[in-house]
């Protein structure tokens, strides 16, 4: 039996810790998690002493887990470190300028459990030939193995293993909602989104692309379910899938079974405007617990929606969607961005104006700030414009996105006309409060922006004067949305510098607005959270 410990920062349950600890288990070794500081980390290693040390990394958690690696190493621990995740991917040669042993480049559920199961027969790691691992040699030299064909019967994966997490701290417990991932993938080209990016990095390596997107068999989601329905105590089925109506026989069928099975809890979905039609409305509908359904409307201008982020859906069908939604009284989110590459303020302004009027009595808002992720393609709009700098939108080793469509195209003279460039006395001036970044960045340290939680909260990594003013507006967007008449107050706002209070305003209404409906936390949740665990970072 090998000993895996999972390491992180921030007290949340990550679907891909829970999920590879489920494979290892099933395998036969033992898994735990050790979260806080670098330092907590490496007392806590020192005491358990485990087999292998693993990071499943999420963009802002990066620099935390680079930093811990360096404290691993400098404690002179020689326990193997290995580090995978969409992060890791997207930029495997990470390996090479920091203190991990291993990165897994794809799925990690099988490649895991080899390299668990070479550690219990005391095999030497470096020499193992496990498909997706890249492994660092004592000369320092990196052999990368060939990437594996992704899982195709996923019925045969066992349940995501939340012990790992419920054992471990009374916090999470308090935690309202049950993630689930019925499937994987999404069967769209969206160029802000990491699954087409993802998807291709595969495909080069000669995979089928119809078939990274796939679901399980009803039953078997359904029997999951029950299970955690009958294990834990929570409130609410969180759907993680990217979409779960693409697929119109599945969902129906899903909501019949859901409703035979008896479940009590509520859940709520992903789901793209055109595929809830009046059946799969009339479905989920029907099992009366359908919590949320959110859906996609990205940015109010519906030319920059089709053809710069390639996401095909007009305002029409966004009113006839919500419409029906109404109808059938499915409340739902519609999820948009600001401060997207190549957006104008009136563009920010539409997709606030949009939001507000396809609200409905039903209806919230998830605003998100869009940060340029290594391997987006939509990042080659900004490098074009000016808008970013290439260190901005590849992190160090990270896979290039695509060449840009030229038919994609769409008129930018607006853009042109309202961009001040260059802004970067602006951008770090405005930034100077909430990173220590910059010079490093520049001397070819491995740790970035990207990878801290406050810049990925706080920042949208625009430099022109334009992006800048998005982001101070974007901090007032949920105000904006329900409070129409406080556009001419904002206006003058963001022509000011940006401040800790914009920052405040943007933490306040993103927390009470829209993760507290999202997430289905009561107030019960955060008076627990001020009185017990308060001192815990969580997500």
């Amino acid at each position: 039996m090998a000993r895996v410990m999972f390491a992180q920062e921030m007290y949340f349950p990550i679907q891909s810790v829970q999920c590879l600890s489920a494979h290892l288990k099933r395998a036969g070794h033992q898994t735990d998690v050790a979260i806080g500081s670098p330092d907590t980390i490496v007392e806590y290693i020192k005491k358990t002493k485990p087999d292998l040390i693993a990071f499943s990394v999420l963009t802002a958690y990066r620099n935390h887990m680079l930093d811990t690696t360096d404290a691993i190493k400098a404690a002179g621990i020689d326990t193997p470190i290995i580090a995978g995740g969409y992060d890791i991917t997207f930029m495997p040669h990470i390996i090479e300028s920091s203190g991990l042993d291993l990165v897994c480049v794809g799925e990690g559920g099988d490649p895991i459990v080899e390299l668990a199961n070479a550690l219990q027969e005391g095999k030497d790691w470096r020499t193992q030939e496990i498909a997706n691992l890249r492994i660092k040699q004592l000369d320092g030299s990196i052999v990368k193995h060939p990437m594996r064909y992704w899982a195709l019967k996923l019925d045969e994966a066992p349940f995501d293993d939340r012990d790992i997490y419920y054992d471990k701290d009374p916090y999470f417990h308090t935690i309202p909602f049950m993630q689930v991932l019925a499937g994987r993938g999404c069967p769209y080209p969206c160029t802000y989104c990491f699954n087409d990016g993802y998807k291709k990095i595969h495909t080069e390596q000669g995979m089928v692309a119809r078939e990274y997107t796939t679901l399980r068999s009803v039953s078997h989601v359904i029997d999951e379910l029950k299970w955690l329905a009958s294990k834990y105590q929570f409130r609410d089925f969180f759907f993680n899938d990217s979409t779960l109506a693409y697929n119109k026989k599945w969902i129906i069928e899903f909501c019949d079974a859901y409703k035979k099975a008896g479940l009590k809890h509520t859940f709520s979905i992903n789901a793209v405007i055109h595929e809830l039609s009046e059946e799969v409305c009339a479905a989920l509908a029907g099992t009366g617990k359908c919590r949320l359904i959110r859906f996609g409307l990205e940015t109010g201008n519906e030319e920059f929606r089709i053809k710069t982020l390639r996401k095909n859906i007009r305002n029409q069908q966004l009113l006839e969607g919500t419409e029906r939604l109404n109808r059938y009284g499915l409340r739902y989110s519609m999820q948009m961005m600001l401060g997207l590459p190549g957006e104008t303020l009136e563009f920010a302004w539409d997709t606030l104006d949009v939001a507000r009027r396809l609200s409905g009595a039903n209806s919230v808002h998830g605003v998100n700030i869009f940060k340029p992720f290594p391997g987006l393609e939509i990042n080659n709009v900004g490098l074009e414009l000016g808008e970013y700098r290439p260190s901005d939108v590849t992190a160090p080793g990270s896979v290039p996105p695509p060449a840009w469509r030229k038919e994609a195209d769409y008129d930018r003279s607006a853009v042109a006309e309202q961009a001040v460039l260059p802004a970067d006395e602006a951008y770090l001036a405005s930034r100077a409060n909430m990173h220590a970044a910059g010079a490093a960045d520049a001397q070819g340290d491995k740790h970035t922006a990207f990878g801290s939680r406050k810049m990925v909260f706080f920042d949208n990594y625009r430099r022109d004067g334009l992006g800048l003013k998005i982001l101070k507006l974007s901090r007032y967007s949920h105000l904006v949305i329900r409070y129409p008449v406080l556009r001419p107050i904002v206006e003058k706002i963001i022509e000011l510098p940006d401040n800790a209070f914009n920052r405040l305003v943007w933490t306040i209404t993103e927390g009470l607005l829209n993760i507290r409906v999202h997430a289905a936390a009561p107030w019960s949740y955060f008076i627990k959270y001020f009185l017990f665990h308060r001192n815990k970072q969580v997500r």
